[in-house]
């Protein structure tokens, strides 16, 4: 349904919160023909159906592709912070436990 559509049923549909039993009615008709006009059904209105995307099989192992080398990066970069958190802990002296009395 085209946002333009939507925003008509929605205006439609507020009227149904009329104190007024004919504006009530008279909103419920015109929802229900604007739905039939559109050529569709309330279940569709209220439960869209996604929209299914094609996607190439070249998109689709480059995109995987992509994500392997991501992966791998991210554990290098895991494996460096590794190592500089040693070389920090062993450039940084230890201190005495001290004791309270």
């Amino acid at each position: 349904m085209r946002s333009g559509d939507a925003a008509r049923l929605a205006r439609v549909l507020a009227l149904l919160g009329s104190e007024y039993a004919g504006e009530r009615a008279s909103a419920a008709l015109a929802a229900h023909r604007l739905v039939k006009r559109l050529g569709t059904t309330w279940q569709e209105v209220l439960a869209p159906k996604a929209e299914e995307v094609p996607v190439r099989k070249e998109a689709l192992e480059a995109v995987e592709s992509r994500l392997r080398q991501s992966q791998r990066e991210n554990a290098e970069l895991r494996r460096q912070i590794t190592l500089l958190k040693r070389r920090l802990e062993a450039l940084q002296p230890r201190q005495p436990a001290q004791w309270e009395d």
